[in-house]
């Protein structure tokens, strides 16, 4: 039986990210699969990158590991989010930020299992709607035909597959075979689907098995690290209201 981990969307969130690996640990999981969004936002960035970069066999980049480590369009960031990039870039060394900057914006299993952190075909793109869900999901770009999807970004938990949108799914889900399923694990360290709880999933490959779970953590430590780092409050309170 082989466990494979994925998370996302860990924004610098140290305690979310110790809590989750230990659960991971816990479980016994073979490997562990990161689909970006390391930084940003949150306080600790040099932590939560070195504990990313030890322990994942594969990391994706995500929008705002690109902005940290290379600058460029920040066209859709907000004051708040920018405040952070700031400070995570500067805590970050050359060897690190040159990690981040080097990440692929995708990866393809040989069984045709693909990993993203947007859409597949853009790393910025958010698959929010079923209809942005179902352009994937029928692109042959998608992955090799039938298989798995794991993408992150939107921070909210899916399975989409032909019959539609299983949003905030919770505990085991069995995988329909024979076409191409969409998967996000939700966000380690800013869930955005109103349920604070850090987020990530574990898949069985014996049994074909997705199981969701959602772990409390020390966030009030998280939101004083980031007031403390003198961050725009905002960032810490949205922690409390999972949004």
């Amino acid at each position: 039986m082989v466990r494979i981990a994925v998370i996302s969307d860990v924004h610098s969130n140290l305690q979310a990210l110790q809590t989750v690996l230990a659960r991971i640990d816990e479980l016994g999981c073979d490997h562990l699969w990161c689909l970006g969004d390391v930084v940003g936002y949150g306080a600790r960035p040099v932590e939560c990158l070195e504990l990313v970069r030890d322990r994942a066999d594969i990391c994706i980049q995500g929008n705002h590991d690109a902005l940290v480590a290379k600058g460029g369009d920040n066209t859709y960031f907000n004051p708040r989010s920018l405040a952070a990039v700031a400070h995570n870039r500067q805590l970050l060394d050359p060897d690190q930020l040159a990690w981040l900057g080097a990440l692929p914006t995708r990866h393809l299993e040989a069984d045709g299992t693909l990993l993203a952190h947007g859409s597949p075909d853009d790393r910025d793109r958010y698959l929010i709607t079923a209809g942005d869900l179902e352009s994937v999901r029928r692109t042959d770009d998608a992955g090799a035909g039938p298989g798995l999807t794991f993408f992150g970004h939107t921070h909210q938990p899916v399975i989409f597959s032909a019959s539609g949108p299983v949003t905030a799914p919770r505990g085991c889900c069995a995988l329909p075979s024979g076409e191409r399923i969409l998967v996000n694990p939700g966000s380690v360290g800013q869930p955005r689907d109103t349920d604070p709880r850090a987020a990530f999933l574990w898949w069985d490959r014996g049994d074909n098995d997705l199981h969701f779970e959602r772990l409390e953590y020390d966030l009030e430590a998280a939101r004083q690290e980031i007031l403390d780092a003198g961050l725009p409050p905002r960032l810490g309170d949205r922690l409390r209201e999972g949004r």
